[in-house]
């Protein structure tokens, strides 16, 4: 027959690999999710360095646009 291990199964998981050492205290519970970030926009760069890099990208994605390798979604189907 074979066996089926040495010996008695052990944990894997060691309290000292996550930091915390015999006898510490455990940290406190969370009570309540952390607050969430403000969803403000950032504001856009102004002056004349903003307005040319928004001219060169959108140059560049027009660009990106009229290479053949640019895949046109096609007209979506009815009955599908």
């Amino acid at each position: 027959m074979a066996g089926r291990g040495r010996g008695r199964g052990q944990m894997t998981f060691s309290v000292e690999a996550v930091g915390i050492g015999k006898g510490d205290a455990l940290p406190p519970p969370t009570l309540q999710p952390s607050p969430l970030f403000p969803h403000r926009a950032a504001p856009l760069p102004g002056g004349e360095e903003g307005e040319y890099m928004l001219a060169l990208k959108q140059e560049l994605r027009g660009a990106m646009k009229g290479l053949p390798y640019f895949v046109k979604p096609g007209a979506p189907r009815r009955g599908t």
